[in-house]
Parts: structure tokens; C-alpha cells; sequence
């Protein structure tokens, strides 16, 4: 009885083993195809919650007036806008099903954070499309300022 038992643990550890070690490959293959996204998605951070940040060498104006580019571009309505008493600036835009918050945070008279949360339904969230908007607004950026144009000391 002790060595029917006995070996039953064993197969049961070597076979647990086995499935462990099958594991790993896939554990190592998503670990590099996730750093492989975050080279691709360089600037950009993401919060648990599902809001993607990305921060701008922009006045804040500057930021602003490429957001509302980007929105003229991919058809998306601006609902409201309001400035904060600390100076950030908050929208609120919808898309087909998706309620889009921005929020515009000046670290510097140069330097502008940009905040993007994407919510479809109740609890969906929709940080592809999040990804994209902060992309479109790097493009429509590059046309509100010109080379040359990264800082307001620039000549």
C-alpha cells in the first residue's frame, strides 16, 4: 500500500512537472511578444484601470489644438470642455458606442500630459482605440508644430 502511494505522488510531481515545464515556453514567448508591444508603444503608459497616458513636448494649447485635429479626422464629436482651476483641461467626446474622457495636465509651460480613458458600455474599456487616438494626435502635432517648433525657445 505505501509503495502504491508512494508512487502515485511521484507520477502525480513529475507529471505536474511536466506540465510546468510545457508551460514555460508560452510563459516566455507572451513575456517577449508583451515587451515587444511596449517597444512599439514607446512614451506611452498604461494604468490598470485603462486609461493611457503620453506626455508632449507641447504647450498645452498646442496638444489641445491636435486633439481637436485628430477628432476633425477620425469623425469623433467633442460633448464639452472645461479648464480646471489648476490649469488642466478636461473633454468629453463620444464615438460609435464609446465615451471618450481626455484630460490635459501642463507639467511645464512646454510640457503637456496627455490623458485618454475609452469606455464602451458600462465596464468595457478600450485602450486600442486609446492607443490610436494619442497616435493621431502625435501626427496632427507634427503639423500644428513644425520642425524646429519642439520648444518655445526654438528658434
Amino acid at each position: 500500500m505505501c509503495w502504491r502511494l508512494l508512487t502515485l505522488v511521484v507520477v502525480a510531481l513529475s507529471l505536474s512537472g511536466c506540465i510546468a515545464a510545457a508551460a514555460l515556453p508560452a510563459l516566455g514567448l507572451s513575456a517577449m511578444s508583451d515587451a515587444a508591444g511596449s517597444v512599439a508603444k514607446a512614451g506611452v503608459e498604461r494604468t490598470i484601470g485603462g486609461s493611457v497616458y503620453r506626455t508632449f513636448s507641447a504647450p498645452l494649447e498646442d496638444v489641445r489644438d491636435a486633439v481637436l485635429r485628430s477628432f476633425a479626422d477620425l469623425e469623433v464629436d467633442l460633448d464639452d470642455e472645461e479648464e480646471l482651476k489648476d490649469g488642466s483641461v478636461t473633454m468629453k467626446a463620444e464615438a460609435l458606442h464609446r465615451h471618450i474622457s481626455i484630460r490635459f495636465e501642463p507639467v511645464t509651460p512646454a510640457l503637456t500630459r496627455l490623458k485618454v480613458y475609452i469606455r464602451r458600455g458600462w465596464f468595457g474599456r478600450d485602450e486600442s482605440t486609446s492607443n490610436e487616438l494619442i497616435s493621431q494626435t502625435e501626427r496632427a502635432l507634427e503639423d500644428v508644430r513644425p520642425i524646429g517648433g519642439a520648444s518655445p525657445r526654438a528658434p
